[in-house]
């Protein structure tokens, strides 16, 4: 019925048998239903002219996507089949916007068509903008879970006709739903929808490799092994009276693909065949005498047993797993009760048309999932890592109370400490797990009961933590404490350089309170003061601009950063005065290898902080050939002990036949030195990687002085605290 409805045949689509089709599906008489039928309208009179790249008519897309939503989905939801069907309306028709949509058809239908739209009409990259699309989808699906659903419809449709595509943008569409919408479907545990995004996507981000494989697992299905293990576990059920449905699946090819690595290989997979066994009733104890059936039928693989009902996944997935190995392969076994295996198959959409049958607690785990991604202000690349980290394995952990709590494998303490409160997670200073003490970095295993250690005062977490931590919420945490810590930087950093550039030109401090200040933020398009310190302090605005309109304000607005200081006209550096160290914005370049506390360094300011460089660098001389004005002489405060020590892990080499343990042993005794490892055999180059503690410039500066310039590399550096240890 599909095909002959949808078919992508030039120029042919028949609204009038869609229209017959989806009153099956949805009753035209039947209350609210006909806010559909109204939208359809709509919608093919604001389509009308316009084709896809298959030459059918544009208003075939939305409406496969809506029945879709229905017939596959068994969406029966009016206002979400509505939005299906106008979700490309707002984007494609500039006539219609938000205003018009909830007009016509309700607040609900605008903010999910809303909610679909791209972000298409911002001069920025594209790259950007896809992401802020991405952002945008999940911010708003965690209001109104539907946006997702309709998203998720319209890809698997986009995927269906993708061969009417260019090659470059199939493998961009494709590589998108590896990366997006197959570990959102699987979030929601959407099993056909899921396995489908993956199957279609890796076939033409693999194709040789993806034929490969699926040529490998057509001899699976009449397998005698699959037949003979399901025929000895119907007989072992009949003998113990036992009424059960077995099912045998092979896996498809998302099972193969591994999205750490990038990698499809046949080796990607534990097993390749699964077997289901269902109980009729919703017994979970029954559950548990069956498996006794199975293992006691076929042999399990030792400490294979992974019981999902007692401590359920969190996308609500429940059932009892064990391995088997029969004549040299592994199979999976899931048992599990027909309400489990209804909500295993088809996951949210098995009660979406029963709202009061989806728990308060499951709408809440994934709406804060979806926020808390959504939300994320790190790089791109890391928003697709938080949506990957999803389908991962998991562990399941205790409170001292003995609440249970799942993770993905290889989160740390900082995710469990985020997980229970920010409050928390943004005071922890380690935990206390099985009577050992053990620092926010500590890999959560299986079993574990945690204590969080808290700290009086929050905790600097250094910017690798970001890194190593493996749920939405700890790691949008981090990134907003880095953003605000470079945020205050900067801020710092504009205010001194403005009130250097206002002395320069004979100004006092109070010309920041003359009556035209207002208007000329207005006219630099930046809402305050302080946002203009921070702007200058992260060198997205000159000082000089603002001088410029500060005597003559001019009426027509200038796009910012375009004001500079004439080249011929003679600028006197900035200076920037470094009171102590922070990881999250000070960073001594790769380059030129400086140090804390170095004479004459020079520095770059970004959004993300400030750059050490020695004064002769290549990068800033030739490479970049950065004008004066964008570089700050740096002055280090060396009579003010840091707040806090810093532990900074370094790496020495040595020239040519100098031995490399005399030059260590002049290193000042009041520095600790630890963790010393290297290689100090005369007839190789030698070398030494270690850790110090430093508690001012003026011992930075002392240390380094005992090596010759150019051979010590910081490799990295952070608060002497629990958090910090990187290497645990």
């Amino acid at each position: 019925m599909y095909q002959q409805i949808f078919t992508e045949d030039p120029g042919h689509f028949d609204v009038g048998v869609y229209r017959l089709r989806m009153e099956e599906l949805l009753p035209p008489e039947k209350e609210g239903n006909d806010l559909f039928y109204r939208a359809l309208d709509f919608a093919v009179r604001l389509h009308a002219g316009q084709v896809r790249k298959s030459g059918s008519p544009y208003i075939s897309h939305p409406c496969a996507v809506a029945y879709i939503l229905a017939k596959e989905m068994g969406i029966r939801d009016p206002e979400i089949l509505a939005a299906a069907i106008l979700h490309d309306v707002i984007e494609d028709v500039p006539s219609v916007d938000y205003e018009a949509i909830e007009q016509a058809f309700g607040t609900t239908v605008a903010d999910l068509v809303d909610g679909c739209t791209k972000m298409t009409r911002l001069h920025l990259d594209r790259a950007v903008l896809k992401d802020l699309t991405h952002s945008k989808i999940l911010q708003t699906a965690s209001q109104r879970l539907g946006v997702l659903l309709v998203k998720l419809a319209d890809r698997l449709h986009n995927l269906r006709t993708l061969h009417y595509l260019p090659k470059p943008k199939q493998q961009r569409i494709a590589q998108e739903t590896v990366e997006i919408y197959a570990p959102l479907a699987a979030k929601l545990n959407i099993f056909p929808l899921k396995r489908e995004l993956y199957h279609l996507a890796l076939s033409y981000l693999y194709p040789k490799k993806s034929k490969k494989i699926l040529n490998a697992l057509r001899g699976l299905y009449a397998h005698p092994n699959v037949s003979e293990i399901t025929e000895r576990l119907k007989e072992a059920f009949a003998r113990r009276g036992m009424e059960v449905v077995i099912r045998s699946r092979v896996k498809g090819l998302g099972t193969y693909y591994d999205a750490a690595k990038g990698t499809l290989r046949l080796n990607n997979a534990e097993n390749r065949v699964d077997f289901t066994v269902v109980l009729p009733a919703n017994d979970t104890d029954a559950c548990y005498c069956a498996l006794g059936v199975v293992n006691s039928t076929l042999a399990p693989v030792p400490r294979s047993l992974r019981d999902f009902i007692a401590n359920p996944k969190n996308n609500g997935y429940m059932s009892l797993h064990t391995r088997i190995h029969y004549k040299g392969e592994n199979y999976l076994v899931k048992v599990r009760t027909a309400a489990m295996d209804a909500w295993a198959t088809h996951g949210v959409l098995s009660q979406w048309n029963n709202p009061e049958r989806i728990t308060d607690a499951y709408l809440r785990e994934v709406s804060e999932f979806l926020r808390s991604v959504g939300e994320y202000g790190g790089p791109p690349p890391q928003r697709r890592t938080l949506i990957q980290l999803s389908e991962a394995e998991e562990v399941t952990v205790y409170t001292p109370h003995g609440d249970a709590h799942t993770f993905p494998i290889g989160s740390i303490v900082l995710d469990f400490a985020f997980k229970i409160h920010s409050d928390l997670g943004n005071h922890c200073m380690g935990a206390v797990v099985g009577g050992r003490r053990v620092t926010p970095t500590y890999q959560l295993k299986d079993g574990d009961t945690v204590r969080v250690l808290k700290a009086d005062t929050p905790v600097p977490f250094d910017p690798d933590l970001e890194r190593l931590c493996m749920t939405p919420k700890a790691r949008n945490a981090i990134a907003r404490e880095i953003a605000r810590r470079r945020r205050n930087c900067a801020l710092e950093i504009g205010r001194h350089m403005l009130l250097q550039e206002l002395a320069h030109h004979g100004f006092s401090q109070e010309a920041l309170e003359r009556e035209e200040v207002p208007l000329i933020l207005e006219v630099l398009n930046v809402k305050s003061l302080e946002d203009l310190f921070i702007l200058i302090g992260q060198d997205l605005l000159s000082p000089h601009a603002f001088l410029y309109y500060l005597q003559d304000v001019p009426r027509k607005p200038v796009p910012r950063g375009r004001i500079r200081p004439p080249e011929e006209e003679p600028h006197e550096r900035y200076v920037l005065t470094v009171g102590e160290l922070d990881p999250a914005v000070h960073k001594f370049a790769g380059c030129c290898h400086p140090y804390p506390g170095e004479s004459h360094l020079l520095a770059t300011l970004s959004e993300r902080g400030i750059t050490f460089h020695r004064p002769r660098c290549s990068d800033v001389t030739q490479r970049h050939g950065l004008p004066p004005h964008k570089l700050l002489d740096v002055l280090w405060a060396e009579d003010t002990p840091w707040p806090s020590p810093i532990a900074m892990w370094l790496k020495v080499f040595t020239p040519e036949n100098q031995p490399l343990l005399p030059l260590l042993g002049t290193i000042p005794s009041r520095i600790e030195v630890r963790a010393l490892e290297g290689q100090f055999r005369k007839d190789v180059p030698q070398w030494a990687s270690f850790q110090v503690i430093l508690n001012s410039f003026d011992e930075a500066r002392g240390l380094f002085r005992c090596f010759p310039p150019g051979l010590v590399v910081v490799e990295k550096y952070g608060a002497l605290n629990a958090a910090v240890d990187l290497g645990e």
